[in-house]
């Protein structure tokens, strides 16, 4: 799986480098972009779970300073931060609190299944510095023009479960990078923004509600519960 991503990145990488290098260059643009969000898995323990789950929040800013063109070097990013736990165990902050909430509450759902998970964002590319939030359009249209990678990357590894906690503005982003995604109402105690369910290439078990920086805020359980208890496995 890990080769298969690192071809499908591979592919896009000449057009992608260059229009990025173009930005770097282009002193009347103050905002500059960072490295993409390559994903990187432990194959075997992924291969081996029962249950494999994607999950997915809005936006990478300072990853790595500005970009740098090295695939390599970035893997390594998503290694050092992800792979190692220090992300989910060390990092901290509501989003990582968030996702360890979600996976707390789903494995004492399905305690006889062995759980195995996937961090990845909707928007893949940000803006080089902490203070940013959706890079600017001459950013994201470089990412929509070179860099469409979301169908392929779950097309690769396959999730069971894939949780968009990256809030209901971002559902336009979701509709640019998912060809033909639909969102529809899911519980009755909660509006479609707030939690909706995706119809999305025949699969099951998709979802999108708030971040957790809201979640956190209005009750995390309840919204993650709803979710958890709709799955289907």
């Amino acid at each position: 799986m890990n080769k298969r991503l690192q071809e499908l990145y591979a592919i896009h990488w000449p057009n992608l480098t260059k229009e990025l290098n173009e930005i770097l260059n282009n002193e009347d643009l103050n905002q500059k972009p960072t490295n993409p969000l390559l994903l990187s898995i432990d194959e075997t323990k992924y291969l081996e779970s029962d249950v494999k789950v994607m999950i997915l929040g809005q936006e990478t800013n300072d990853w790595g300073n500005n970009f740098t063109g090295n695939i390599d070097e970035i893997l390594e990013i998503y290694d050092d931060f992800y792979n190692s736990g220090y992300a989910v165990n060390t990092y901290g902050g509501h989003f990582w609190n968030g996702i360890n909430r979600f996976s707390s509450l789903l494995e004492n759902k399905f305690p006889d299944k062995k759980i195995s998970y996937v961090w990845n964002n909707v928007v893949k590319i940000g803006a080089s510095g902490r203070d940013q939030n959706h890079p600017q359009n001459h950013i994201y249209s470089t990412e929509l023009s070179n860099f469409k990678v979301l169908e392929k990357e779950i097309e690769i590894l396959n999730p069971d479960i894939i949780l968009f906690i990256s809030g209901p503005n971002y559902d336009t982003n979701i509709s640019k990078i998912l060809k033909g995604v639909q969102f529809s109402h899911l519980n009755e105690g909660f509006s479609t923004r707030q939690i909706a369910e995706l119809q999305y290439n025949k699969r099951k078990n998709i979802f999108r509600t708030y971040h957790p920086n809201y979640l956190w805020r209005n009750d995390i359980n309840q919204y993650f519960e709803a979710i958890i208890n709709s799955i289907k496995l």
